[in-house]
């Protein structure tokens, strides 16, 4: 995931995705997700590079930074992610 943010309007959030590019990914990635009580309705990109679900709020963003399989990158980092899974 990335470094979590505050919106505007003061909500915490981040962005949670997989590394791994395509099929593996979404493997990696959904159960992850719901270990975090996100909703599979609420992914976004689905099947694309940019796959990922939006975290909002601080339980989920800190369920997340506690969680043992997340890594929190930098946003440089992130994009970096997306450049490979892409394929460029």
């Amino acid at each position: 995931m990335d470094r979590p943010r505050r919106l505007p309007d003061g909500r915490l959030t981040a962005h949670l995705l997989s590394d791994r590019p395509g099929e593996d990914g979404y493997r990696e990635l959904l159960p992850v997700a719901l270990a975090l009580g996100c909703h599979p309705v609420f992914l976004q990109c689905l099947g694309t590079y940019k796959e990922h679900f939006d975290l909002m709020g601080p339980l989920r963003v800190n369920a997340a930074l506690a969680h043992p399989e997340i890594e929190t990158v930098s946003w440089r980092r992130m994009a970096d992610i997306l450049k490979s899974k892409k394929g460029g």
